[in-house]
């Protein structure tokens, strides 16, 4: 498969923001359906139930919500990145 570094993606599901408590308490966020996340945050209805799953549907509300927030996102990456270089300069 591809590969890449780590700080070059962008992943709704692990994108803390767009992440829920997890009820069960075995971690401290588990991700929400990208379902959930289109319509809360974009108003946007994908993944019907009882209609074919369209993948390029889901590819345009990943890319929405990420251009929605990406200002914020970007800020969180930096931080990231900041971080493991600061760690790993020991």
């Amino acid at each position: 498969g591809v590969t890449h570094p780590w700080y070059f993606t962008r992943d709704t599901a692990k994108y803390e923001p767009f992440m829920k408590v997890d009820p069960t308490g075995e971690k401290d966020f588990i991700p929400k359906k990208l379902k959930v996340l289109a319509k809360d945050k974009l108003g946007l209805v994908i993944q019907e139930d009882g209609v074919p799953h369209c993948p390029l549907e889901d590819a345009v509300a990943a890319l929405e919500l990420y251009k929605k927030h990406r200002t914020k996102w970007e800020k969180a990456m930096s931080y990231k990145m900041e971080r493991t270089k600061a760690i790993t300069k020991c």
